[in-house]
């Protein structure tokens, strides 16, 4: 497998620096973000993980939702890619971040805000990419979504 999620939480998270998905940055520090998934009202949701800040949060329900037991996505920069996409649409190679209660599958994406390149959910049936940013959930229309190579 190209890529694997592990259990950490945002304190011992440093410990996969060798292997954690890079994603973005934070724009008034420019320190990484890293994707992550949490489990939050009963949905498997892919956000962020502030490493250096040691916070975690998944955007839900309008809120940034900081998020404690976390899983960690894991790759060779090699295996994964970016790639464009808009309105929902995820590319046949997407990666699968999560689900929602109802079986929804939820993908990894990132977009730009404010200065910060930060990762969240692709959510296709709201034709948008969610991420958590500055206390809210902040929808995005064009964005990238994480793919295997």
């Amino acid at each position: 497998m190209a890529f694997e999620w592990i259990q950490a939480t945002p304190c011992d998270a440093p410990e996969l620096s060798d292997r954690a998905v890079v994603a973005g940055y934070e724009g008034y520090d420019c320190s990484p973000l890293w994707v992550i998934r949490a489990w939050h009202a009963e949905d498997l949701i892919p956000g962020k993980l502030a490493v250096a800040h040691g916070a975690a949060y998944v955007p839900w329900g309008g809120l940034e939702n900081a998020v404690q037991c976390i899983e960690v996505l894991c790759a060779r920069p090699e295996d994964v890619q970016w790639l464009e996409c808009s309105c929902g649409t995820v590319p046949p190679n997407a990666i699968e971040g999560g689900r929602t209660s109802s079986g929804e599958v939820l993908y990894i994406g990132r977009a730009s805000q404010q200065g910060s390149l930060t990762p969240g959910k692709v959510q296709p049936s709201h034709q948008s990419m969610y991420m958590s940013f500055d206390g809210k959930e902040i929808p995005h229309h064009v964005y990238e979504v994480l793919c295997t190579v």
